[in-house]
């Protein structure tokens, strides 16, 4: 598939508290769930030490707030449609709920803005599960080797039935492939210009499965189909961080 990058300038601690104060989930109100962040950062040029100091600290303060956790970081090796020309790192977080994002955003606000100085953000998002329960951030391309696609796209107007249709027979059918290790749905319930977005996250077993059935989708009418219906916002290949 082919998306493309954009990029969201956060300069500001105005911008970036607003961002937040943005989240709200309508669909997800009678039931409290918890809430994923996902933050995609390419470090900005010279500043790649400075990136990993910072993100160091932030995470280590991240920890030590109540309702959050765990906390995973990848690194990209690829992106659509063309490769990042800056390493791009990609920071994944679960909160207890909305109220815990609103309440741990006031205290770790200064220490990231610090963070944010070594960075631009290709993405930043606030996202629920959808609907498999099985889902599980720690074991999430955990091991050696393992493929973490993330994707978030843009809904057409008026596609929605068919983009929602078109979704589950998509995903249903990557599910069925060999070496893919499962596949998650999510709705974005915070962030800038976030209407009609959405994102999954799939794991594959190794790269070089990742790149057969990369082969194979694209040429199958299912995701003809499936694009069709939105417009692509970005998509990261990635590893975990050794830790």
């Amino acid at each position: 598939m082919i998306f493309k990058n954009t990029h969201f300038p956060f300069r500001s601690v105005l911008t970036l508290c607003l961002f937040i104060s943005s989240l709200s989930s309508p669909v997800f109100a009678q039931k409290p769930k918890p809430v994923y962040e996902i933050a995609v950062r390419m470090v900005k040029k010279g500043k790649k030490e400075d990136f990993a100091h910072q993100r160091t600290g932030f995470i280590k303060l991240l920890k030590k707030q109540a309702g959050i956790g765990p906390i995973r970081e990848f690194q990209s090796f690829d992106a659509l449609p063309n490769p990042d020309k800056r390493p791009v790192f990609i920071g994944i977080t679960k909160y207890a709920n909305l109220e815990t994002v609103s309440n741990v955003s006031k205290k770790i606000m200064p220490r990231l803005m610090q963070f944010t100085q070594t960075m631009d953000l290709k993405a930043y998002v606030f996202a629920m599960l959808i609907e498999d329960k099985r889902f599980n951030l720690k074991k999430l391309a955990a091991k050696k080797g393992q493929v973490l696609e993330i994707a978030i796209r843009r809904i057409k107007k008026g596609q929605n039935k068919a983009f929602q249709e078109t979704r589950k027979a998509y995903l249903n059918y990557l599910r069925k492939q060999k070496g893919v290790l499962g596949s998650w749905e999510f709705a974005v319930v915070g962030g800038r210009n976030r209407e009609r977005l959405t994102v999954d996250l799939s794991v594959y077993k190794n790269k070089k499965i990742w790149t057969q059935i990369a082969k194979r989708t694209q040429a199958s009418p299912l995701a003809t189909q499936y694009l069709s219906t939105f417009d692509p916002v970005m998509v990261q290949y990635a590893t975990k961080v050794q830790e």
